[in-house]
């Protein structure tokens, strides 16, 4: 869709009625919410691609915490008589420091603002309209 097919130029807009020239900012406002529409939605998919990463990054990450914490408490358990409790403590600590890396990771892949490019081309067009308008 070509949102740009309806401008018309100033010599065009100078020589329209005012009903047309109502009938064409109508027209404009349209083209201006479809446009936003579209962005809108290009960026929320964009964002919910980013989210589903970072679920699955930290729900792995929460998983393998909680795995390598029942290690952690075996390990301890069987640490009394020491022997063979030095490797189930081994195990248990990298599979921990795997996990907090994991979700360190998902927790930084989280959108931080939603929609920002929406927010910032609204503000925008408020501001041009404003411009425009006074």
């Amino acid at each position: 869709m070509d949102l740009e097919s309806e401008r018309l130029e100033r010599s065009q807009l100078e020589s329209l009625s005012t009903a047309e020239l109502i009938r064409h900012a109508l027209a404009e406002t349209r083209l201006l919410v479809r446009a936003e529409v579209l962005h809108a939605k290009k960026e929320l998919r964009d964002e919910l691609k980013a989210a589903r990463t970072a679920g699955i990054l930290m729900g792995a990450g929460a998983v393998l915490a909680l795995t390598s914490l029942a290690v952690l408490f075996v390990a301890l358990g069987l640490a009394l008589p020491l022997g063979a409790a030095l490797g189930v403590l081994l195990v248990g600590v990298v599979l921990l420091a795997v996990a907090g890396g994991m979700l360190f990771m998902g927790t930084r892949r989280l959108p931080k603002k939603p929609l920002a490019h929406t927010q910032e081309r609204l503000k925008l067009d408020y501001q041009l309209t404003r411009e425009t308008l006074q």
